[in-house]
C-alpha cells in the first residue's frame, strides 16, 4: 500500500507539471489526538497465557494537543458549473507523550499504586490520498474531503511499579481513513488561503507486556504475568494552508 500511495503522489506531480491544474499546499495543523488503552492481565497456564481468577482489567484515556506541519500536492479539475474536483497526496506527522496515570479501578477493586509510573509515547507518520470536491459560492469555495492513508506508528508503552517494570516498543503499520470539510479563499489567480477541519481514524496498536524485575530478568519464579494491551488512536485537526497553483 505504501508503494501505491508513493506512486500516486509522484504521478500527481508529474501530471500536474504539464498542466495548469497542479498545486502545492503547505499547511500547519493543530491536532487533538485521542488515546484509549485497555489492558488485561494474564498468567502462564498450560504453556500459554490466559486470564485467571481476580486478574486485572485496566483502562485509561487521554488527549494530546500538538501543532505540526503538513504538505499536500495535487491536481485540480475545474468542471465549471459542476464544481471543482481535486485529487491530492498529503503527508503529515505528529509526536505525542502521554502520562498514563488515570487508570480506572480494576475489576477486582484494586487501584494502581500512587508510585506507579505509566506513560505512552508515539510518533505518527501518515501518507494519504484524498479526494476533494468544492463549489464556488461568490468569492469562496467550500469543499468536502475524504481519503485513505498509510500510517506508521513508532510507539513505546512504559510501566514501573516498585521493582517491577516493562518497556515495550512497537512499530505498527495501519490503514487509516479521514473525512473533513473546509473552505478556500482565492487571493490571486494562483494563490489561495484555505482552512479545514479533518477527522482521522489512525487504527490501533497492540502489545504484550511482559512483567520484569529491575535487574532485567524475569520476576521471581520466572515470568508469570503479562498484560495484553490494545491502544486505539484517532485525531481531530484544524488545518490552515496556502495553496499555490501552477
Amino acid at each position: 500500500m505504501k508503494k501505491v500511495l508513493c506512486g500516486s503522489m509522484f504521478a500527481l506531480v508529474a501530471t500536474g507539471a504539464m498542466a495548469n491544474g497542479f498545486y502545492i499546499n503547505p499547511q500547519v495543523a493543530y491536532s487533538i489526538t485521542s488515546v484509549e488503552e485497555s489492558r488485561v492481565e494474564k498468567s502462564a497456564q498450560n504453556g500459554s497465557w490466559a486470564e485467571f481468577v481476580n486478574n486485572k482489567h485496566e483502562s485509561w484515556a487521554d488527549k494530546g494537543h500538538q501543532f505540526s506541519p503538513k504538505i499536500a500536492v495535487g491536481y485540480e479539475f475545474d468542471m465549471d458549473k459542476a464544481g471543482i474536483l481535486s485529487v491530492e497526496a498529503e503527508y503529515g506527522e505528529v509526536d505525542n507523550f502521554f502520562n498514563a496515570v488515570g487508570f480506572d479501578m480494576a475489576e477486582n477493586g484494586d487501584m494502581p499504586n500512587d508510585t506507579d509510573v505509566r506513560n505512552f509515547t508515539y510518533d505518527e507518520r501518515t501518507l494519504g490520498l484524498n479526494l476533494k470536491y468544492g463549489y464556488k459560492v461568490y468569492k469562496f469555495i467550500p469543499y468536502v474531503t475524504a481519503g485513505i492513508g498509510y500510517t506508521t506508528i513508532e510507539s513505546e508503552n512504559n510501566f514501573r511499579s516498585g521493582r517491577y517494570f516493562w518497556e515495550t516498543p512497537a512499530t505498527t503499520e495501519n490503514m487509516s481513513w479521514n473525512i473533513g470539510v473546509g473552505v478556500e479563499v482565492p487571493l490571486t489567480d494562483n494563490v489561495a488561503f484555505n482552512v479545514a477541519y479533518k477527522y482521522t481514524d489512525l487504527g490501533s496498536v497492540e502489545y504484550t507486556n511482559g512483567m520484569f524485575y529491575d535487574n532485567h530478568t524475569a520476576g521471581q519464579g520466572g515470568m508469570t504475568r503479562v498484560f495484553d494491551s490494545n491502544v486505539d488512536l484517532d485525531k481531530h485537526e484544524i488545518i490552515a494552508g496556502v495553496k499555490l497553483s501552477f
